[in-house]
């Protein structure tokens, strides 16, 4: 979900070296201790002919969002809203109890500048989590539903919606072999239950189509378009894109750029004006 709290933009400030630090540490400790656990003696090398023509398979299997894993994301992203802009960093963990049931948890570290020169108000954002659950597997298909709830944890009015919303989903995935990729349709509705009362309601659906792709040497794609229809007023819209390219360092860890942008719509608190992230995945 777009962070509700924030909906304008500004202008585009550069990542903190803290997390490129951070994320390159990380990386480097995984890559270093990953590389020696999956090496084999050459005796138990498998024949040539026997191992997967295409490597970038093992893509599909680690990012399969119907098939849940215990793992961390990281990721810290720029968003202009287009008279105000926010800079976030999003730790997320994820439990799963097991392949069809899991409990996903982030917290934002929030950075929002309003524009008008002004100090900008920086601290902890409201405080997510989400039940997932794998309904249906077949040949070549699933389904996914479950609910996130959004609670009001913000350190400051800027930085949250002073909402608690709960927002039940479903999703599906279908898989394109000819073209290596896989299609997931996505539907979610949030609404605000309890919080402040001073601030505005939420009330509102988001529709959502993804297409994953999977290329040579553990590389993939991953292209997003969402529709925010805001119910609060008058049913107002906005949608964006976004386009992601990753790439697994190692069997367990990956990294990834996603930019995207907005295409059109009247709603200022849904939409954005550009976005940008960078961010890092680990399964364990």
């Amino acid at each position: 979900m777009t962070n509700p709290c924030i909906f304008s933009s500004g202008r585009i400030r550069p990542f903190r070296h803290l997390f490129a630090l951070c994320l390159s540490l990380a990386i480097t400790q995984n890559v270093n201790a990953e590389d020696s656990a999956i090496k084999e003696p050459p005796a138990q090398a498998q024949p040539a002919e026997a191992r997967p023509a295409d490597a970038s398979m093992d893509v599909t299997k680690r990012i399969d969002p119907t098939d849940f894993k215990n793992r961390f994301d990281l990721r810290s992203e720029y968003i202009d809203y287009g008279t105000a802009s926010s800079y976030v960093i999003t730790p997320r963990g994820e439990y799963a109890f097991t392949n069809a049931l899991a409990l996903r948890v982030e917290l934002p570290v929030v950075r929002y500048d309003a524009g008008t020169g002004a100090n900008a108000d920086q601290g902890i954002g409201n405080l997510l989590t989400r039940l997932a659950w794998r309904a249906v597997r077949g040949e070549g298909y699933a389904m996914v539903m479950g609910s996130e709830l959004i609670l009001n944890t913000a350190s400051d009015a800027n930085l949250g919606n002073g909402k608690n919303v709960l927002a039940p989903f479903a999703f599906w995935s279908i898989d394109i072999p000819a073209a290596k990729s896989v299609f997931f349709p996505y539907i979610q509705h949030g609404r605000s239950y309890s919080g402040e009362t001073s601030r505005e309601a939420v009330n509102y659906t988001n529709l959502r189509t993804s297409l994953l792709t999977r290329w040579p040497s553990k590389v993939y794609s991953f292209v997003e378009v969402s529709y925010w229809f805001d119910h609060e007023r008058s049913n107002s819209y906005s949608s964006n894109i976004k386009a992601e390219v990753g790439r697994f360092l190692t069997p367990k860890t990956g990294v990834y750029i996603r930019p995207g942008t907005g295409m059109s719509g009247t709603d200022n608190r849904l939409g954005v004006k550009t976005t940008m992230e960078i961010g890092m995945r680990h399964f364990f």
